[in-house]
């Protein structure tokens, strides 16, 4: 599904990044073609533009730049791509789609998936200067995809279903550095991956059934270079093979350092709702997932920050046996950041070392070079934001920071605490004697605890670059095998 959004976004661009038109003329249609087809390359039948009364119909057939791909086991097709563009004066156009759409791409010997959208509704007000949408909005219904993937003999098939997705976007600044916002959201997902019966007979087969009512994803991308990226994937698609591209890498190289860090900061938000996953085993459900991303561009502030979370989880009581009921975790959040990398200086190593016309492109002992490039103070810091782990009979939260890198010894601050581990050490008393060796070590980890008034155990663990390992002061490093 994203290779046809980003087609579809790309179609949008091309369709709309005109001169301003006083009225259709066959004259203006002839040159907005030719325009958009050097934008794509040389290759006839890309684009048509034809006036259709007061406004422009345009036309986007990628099947001609499929047919480029040299690679005989490739295959690519998607259903021409239509607009109507409606001058809005000042360097501002209407841009409206209304239509279906099939695609499909594989592999041979690998996969391949086949997909339509019954329709595709869309609005959006391109303006020049800004090389981009001030707004749009779209509604996208009936999206399915049939996937299929083969490995060592064993063919997967995956099938998709969304009813419904919606999605508004919005962009302010100029062409060298916009802000933009977007908005989406899902209703009906239903995804099947059935997977064949072993080879020897041992496992059937059995069906995986995964379906959320709703979801949504929110977005923001600050600082992004429009232009220059525009003018990248310009010269890559009149570019289509490696050859091509290294006949003319030092035109390349200057493009992709033009283009960098291609945007200053990414975030990004989306939950999915009353997910169930129906399985032989039963039915697992969870009442909302959580996922999010935020991170720099390639840029000498390297920040990268991920959360992920759920809540409601529930597993089929076939499974669960009677110990373990207040042990499934019923609410988990965890939020982990890396920052004090590099990806400008390693990025510029690699333009400068890369050369597309040797067998290895890559000289091998540019690894170290890299390296150091990356982590320049010899190691990053490794950031847990308030986490949290959640059950009918415990409560465990976490917090702290570390440095580290590939020779530095780990060294940093976190504070554990546990409410509940009476309860769960006596649930687990009752579980098979396999698992109930684990009520030693946590009767170890009790010991070192420190009492709080709410009733919780506190553990403050401190970790430093010589070595040393300390819990709410006592020094475990021998205990563990380390120390001085």
């Amino acid at each position: 599904m994203k290779s046809v959004f980003t087609l579809l976004a790309l179609g949008f661009v091309l369709g709309t990044s005109t001169p301003a038109l006083a009225a259709a003329t066959p004259e203006e249609a002839q040159r907005l073609t030719a325009l958009f087809q050097a934008y794509l390359g040389t290759e006839p039948g890309v684009v048509n533009v034809a006036p259709a009364g007061e406004s422009y119909a345009a036309k986007l057939d990628l099947s001609p730049l499929f047919a480029k791909v040299k690679d005989p086991a490739v295959s690519l097709s998607l259903s021409p791509l239509e607009w109507t563009l409606t001058d809005q004066g000042s360097g501002k156009w209407k841009v409206d789609q209304n239509q279906p759409l099939t695609f499909a791409f594989g592999v041979k010997g690998q996969g391949e998936t086949k997909g339509a959208i019954t329709s595709v509704v869309s609005t959006g007000i391109f303006d020049e200067a800004l090389g981009g949408f001030t707004t749009s909005s779209a509604e996208l219904k009936g999206i399915t995809a049939d996937q299929t993937m083969s490995d060592a003999g064993t063919t997967t098939r995956i099938v998709y279903a969304i009813d419904t997705v919606t999605m508004q976007t919005a962009m302010q600044g100029t062409s060298d550095s916009a802000d933009a916002t977007s908005s989406y959201a899902f209703a009906g997902l239903r995804e099947t991956i059935s997977v064949p019966a072993s080879a020897d007979g041992s496992t059937p087969a059995m069906d995986l059934v995964i379906a959320s009512p709703s979801g949504k994803q929110d977005g923001t991308v600050k600082g992004l270079k429009l232009k220059t990226i525009g003018d990248l994937v310009t010269w890559l698609v009149a570019h289509p093979d490696q050859q091509a591209i290294a006949a003319e890498q030092a035109v390349f190289k200057d493009k992709l350092r033009a283009a960098l860090p291609l945007f200053t900061s990414l975030t990004g938000t989306s939950t999915m709702d009353d997910v169930t996953a129906t399985s032989p085993f039963g039915q697992f459900a969870v009442k909302q997932f959580g996922f999010g991303a935020e991170m720099n561009g390639i840029s000498a502030d390297g920040r990268l920050r991920e959360t992920f979370s759920f809540a409601g989880l529930q597993v089929p009581t076939e499974l669960l046996p009677p110990w373990a009921a207040g042990l499934v975790p019923e609410r988990f959040s965890l939020d982990v950041s890396v920052a004090g990398f590099d990806l400008a200086a390693p990025a510029a190593l690699i333009l400068d070392k890369l050369d597309l016309t040797k067998p290895e492109p890559m000289p091998k002992e540019l690894d170290g070079p890299l390296m150091q490039a990356l982590m320049p103070k010899g190691s990053v810091t490794i950031t847990l934001g308030p986490s949290q782990l959640l059950a009918r009979l415990y409560d465990l939260t976490a917090a702290g920071s570390m440095t580290a890198g590939p020779v530095a010894m780990p060294a940093g601050e976190a504070l554990v605490k546990l409410k509940g581990m009476d309860e769960t050490m006596t649930a687990l008393q009752a579980a098979p004697p396999d698992i109930q060796q684990m009520s030693a070590a946590l009767l170890l980890v009790k010991g070192l605890g420190k009492a709080e008034a709410d009733g919780s155990l506190s553990w403050q663990i401190v970790g430093t670059e010589a070595g040393a390992l300390t819990v709410n002061g006592a020094d475990i490093s021998k205990m563990l095998g380390g120390g001085q």
